[in-house]
């Protein structure tokens, strides 16, 4: 289904300074198709557009909207879903951002009171 032209026009003189009646025309037309496929396979339509975007000619751009119709009733599993990966994931949300235990904390205070820290720094723990 043919969509409406959208035709731009510029002109642009030829030269810099004087030779204002001297001037160029340019003129580019867009024009735009739409096409609609009710009730085809997604897989089959996935082809088709990887296939046209494979074999486009050069200039010729292409946008494809894909609308997929799920059966009633997607909400209620969406939930369900979101409930599994939430009991999945909840123990890795537990220490995000924190990798430390009490072994790390004591290794940390160890190389604090080393000898090579204190040589740097005034005594155990600096100033703190």
């Amino acid at each position: 289904m043919p969509l409406p032209r959208i035709t731009e026009r510029w002109t642009v003189p030829r030269s810099n300074f004087v030779h204002k009646k001297s001037q160029e025309n340019f003129e580019r037309i867009t024009m735009r198709r739409l096409i609609q496929i009710h009730d085809g396979h997604p897989e089959t339509i996935e082809i088709w557009l990887a296939f046209l975007r494979k074999h486009a000619y050069y200039g010729v751009g292409m946008k494809a909207n894909v609308w997929e119709h799920e059966n009633l009733g997607v909400g209620k599993t969406m939930d369900v879903s979101l409930e599994n990966l939430k009991k999945t994931l909840e123990p890795k949300w537990a220490h995000f951002g924190r990798r430390k235990n009490l072994e790390t904390s004591e290794k940390v205070y160890e190389l604090m009171n080393g000898e090579g820290f204190r040589r740097t720094s005034d005594g155990p723990l600096g100033g703190i």
